[in-house]
């Protein structure tokens, strides 16, 4: 079973306009309205893909997200708060082809709230479970959120996979994650290491496993993706895909890889399932993730991820 949290999920709005303009009004035509976030995201592509998923964390006024989940068959439970759903907008310039993102912080939590969730998510994980802790934590939840809850669901022999930045990464990495995903600029920010210098990338990635993380999954956009872990690395390209919109990709790739891992897959195996996973979902514009039977078709088109030796790995 994988559990994805959604502490924090919004209401994804998508629209575009011919070009921003500063102390002027701004007409834009709105494409898409769709409930997201991070855990939310993780949990439809794991069911999406044939896994067996449920969505746990906070729902907000009307029920928004249940309802959401409702109609697209995601299993979920949810803890209602009273305030209301956050809107992340994200604003598309056609002629400079930039994009904009405008993001709310969120209803305020409590630690009764914090609570509620986690001992409704420990009381059901069980040992060989995969549970993501994903996404921005709402205002009021204290940086360690998720390093109180990663080291709690270890406890239970629950596989965490944790895909944030900021404290909330540097206090999870104390708690021995099993599965970490930083795109690039995270993976920057957290070693100071850039990811094209692909030996360099990997000693910092292993640095990390020394620190007690189970693997690293590192995602660079078109440049593909590594994993590496105590048993190697190994390196896939990116699907061959013309691309629509990156939203949701890395959520894509984090599900793919933990539905993969969790059924006994290698590292190396599930990297490329991961890949096409992510692909798919850049193949499709705006919010939507990917579909089973487009990461399926890519799979054909993408070789076996390559193990990387020290004499292969890029200067």
């Amino acid at each position: 079973m994988i559990y994805a949290l959604s502490l924090n999920p919004c209401l994804d709005k998508t629209a575009s306009l011919p070009r921003f303009c500063l102390d002027a009004p701004n007409r834009i035509r709105v494409e898409r309205l769709d409930v997201g976030g991070k855990g939310v995201n993780v949990a439809r592509v794991a069911c999406a893909l044939g896994g067996q998923a449920l969505l746990m964390g906070f729902d907000y006024r009307g029920g928004p997200v249940a309802a959401a989940m409702g109609r697209e068959g995601v299993p979920c439970f949810l803890s209602a708060l009273k305030g209301d759903l956050r809107i992340n907008m994200k604003l598309r310039e056609t002629e400079g082809d930039r994009t904009l993102e405008i993001n709310e912080s969120g209803a305020e939590v409590t630690e009764k709230d914090l609570k509620m969730v986690e001992e409704a998510l420990l009381s059901r994980v069980q040992a060989g479970d995969w549970a993501a802790l994903s996404g921005s934590l709402p205002p009021g939840a204290p940086a360690d959120t998720y390093a109180r809850l990663c080291g709690a669901l270890n406890i239970k022999g629950c596989h965490t996979a944790v895909d944030c930045d900021g404290a909330p990464l540097l206090q999870a990495l104390n708690a021995h994650p099993a599965l970490i995903k930083p795109n690039a600029q995270e993976f920057f920010a957290l070693t100071g290491v850039e990811p094209k210098e692909e030996r360099a990338a990997i000693t910092a990635c292993r640095g990390l496993i020394d620190r007690g993380v189970g693997m690293v999954c590192l995602s660079q956009g078109e440049g593909g993706a590594l994993i590496v872990s105590a048993k190697g690395a190994w390196r896939c390209p990116a699907a061959p895909v013309k691309a629509q919109g990156t939203q949701g990709a890395g959520d894509s790739m984090l599900a793919a890889l933990m539905l993969a891992l969790s059924r006994g897959e290698g590292e190396g195996e599930a990297l490329r399932f991961a890949s096409a996973a992510a692909g798919a979902s850049v193949a499709r514009p705006g919010t939507l993730l990917c579909r089973r039977a487009d990461v399926e078709a890519l799979l054909s088109a993408l070789p076996p991820a390559a193990r990387i030796s020290e004499m292969d790995a890029n200067s």
